[in-house]
């Protein structure tokens, strides 16, 4: 059973929309701040990056106002490729050429409607086999 992370500072309709996303695919959540006031998005981020690294979950989204905040701490953790995702093109690209094991998403400019296609398209799409090298040496 594939184990998500998700973390967000505010719960939000599309931060909601994204959980129940998740549960009705049938995977396993782990929750951090959705519904916490005492976590702010550092120790959010933190929280998930900590969960992938640890093997914990699977996979983890995080969101923030913009997406770049916990983008940043996430990228801090070794073994973490994030990636701010807020469209299903750019989720197939990053997965295509970077692989993420976390993505982002800004609260403010991502769209409702559009959460299902992006985790859709970044859960389905492949690496791309020319890059796995280079994805190799973000690791390093």
């Amino acid at each position: 059973m594939i184990k998500f992370s998700l973390g967000a500072d505010s719960s939000a309709k599309v931060v909601l929309k994204t959980k129940k996303i998740l549960k009705e695919k049938g995977f396993i959540i782990s929750e951090h701040g959705i519904n916490d006031d005492s976590l702010d998005w550092v120790e959010i981020a933190r929280c998930v990056a900590n969960d992938v690294k640890n093997k914990i979950a699977d996979y983890g989204i995080i969101f923030c106002y913009t997406g770049t905040g916990v983008t940043i701490v996430a990228n801090r953790y070794k073994g973490i490729r994030a990636s701010l995702c807020n469209t299903k093109e750019i989720a197939i690209c990053a997965k295509k050429w970077n692989n993420p094991n976390i993505i982002t998403m800004g609260i403010m400019s991502v769209k409702e409607k559009d959460i299902e296609d992006i985790i859709d398209a970044w859960l389905t799409t492949n690496v791309d086999k020319e890059e796995l090298e280079n994805i190799r040496k973000i690791d390093k």
